[in-house]
């Protein structure tokens, strides 16, 4: 099979799919594999290969679960898999400290990833109608810009920049929000 038939492998709306959840989950998905091996260049090899394995096995996963779990039980295997290899060339964290920080770090960025929604939420219901709206177009909706600028009759860079500046209003919202309640901790 060559690359380009085993990279379509996933029918169409699979793909978005996968591509919408991986997207969420990406830094979480990289900063847990990280925090189990801290040489960056291993983390980013495993990281790699999870990715691959989470495209292969995606119409594997039962969307009733939470996406980032299944990456991290996928992840966790790889990370043990690359550990066995690689004990043979250096030292590495045996066996069982490398379960015990996955243990350990499985809820943590779960936990977070679900303040910061909680609090993303929030923030949007403080946005002004007209602003709730383009979010929910552009990024609920996932109209693009383009289509959102002709339905409006704005120009495509105006609505880019009132997205940035909404961005960085949500950003800013959710830092306070959560040093507030002492949740960004």
């Amino acid at each position: 099979m060559s690359n380009d038939q085993e990279s379509t492998a996933l029918p169409d709306d699979l793909q978005m799919q996968f591509l919408h959840v991986f997207t969420q989950h990406r830094n979480q998905l990289y900063s847990y594999i990280f925090s189990l091996l801290p040489n960056r260049d291993d983390a980013e090899d495993v990281f790699q290969r999870t990715s691959l394995i989470l495209w292969k096995k995606f119409s594997d996963y039962d969307d009733s679960c939470s996406f980032f779990s299944w990456a991290c039980g996928v992840a966790f295997y790889e990370v043990k898999n690359f550990i066995r290899v690689a004990q043979r060339k250096r030292l590495q964290f045996q066996e069982d400290v490398i379960q015990q920080l996955a243990d350990d770090r499985a809820e943590i960025p779960q936990l977070k990833f679900n303040q910061r929604a909680s609090a993303l939420q929030d923030c949007i219901q403080k946005l002004k109608e007209k602003d709730q709206k383009l979010v929910d177009q552009v990024y609920r909706g996932q109209l693009p810009v383009k289509d959102v600028a002709e339905a409006t009759g704005t120009a495509i860079q105006t609505l880019y920049n009132r997205l940035n500046q909404i961005r960085r209003q949500l950003t800013h919202c959710i830092d306070r929000t959560l040093s507030f309640t002492g949740e960004g901790k």
